[in-house]
């Protein structure tokens, strides 16, 4: 196994365990929960692509679309529409 496929195997594990804690914490009909619910569907779709291009061991494209995910995740948490549990070291939160 080389060096990349660690690597995204790695980021793969970590953003299921994120994802597991993550919630939507904008007030009910507000357009910051619209932008929550269109960033969880991003989210979901990027992580669906890395999962689809590891499986096809593009691990380039992975890597990439994990990371593209992942970078959906911290966004959200740190406008305040997403809540992570608190979590510093799944998330990068405002200390």
């Amino acid at each position: 196994m080389n060096e990349l496929q660690e690597r995204v195997e790695k980021y793969l594990k970590i953003e299921e365990e994120a994802l597991k804690k993550i919630k939507i914490i904008a007030p009910k009909d507000s357009y910051s929960e619209v932008m929550g619910r269109d960033a969880m569907e991003m989210i979901s779709s990027y992580f669906s692509d890395a999962k689809y291009f590891y499986g096809k061991g593009d691990f380039i494209n992975a890597f990439a679309a994990i990371n593209y995910s992942y970078g959906w995740i911290d966004s959200m948490i740190r406008l305040g529409i997403f809540d992570g549990d608190s979590d510093h070291r799944l998330f990068t939160l405002f200390r």
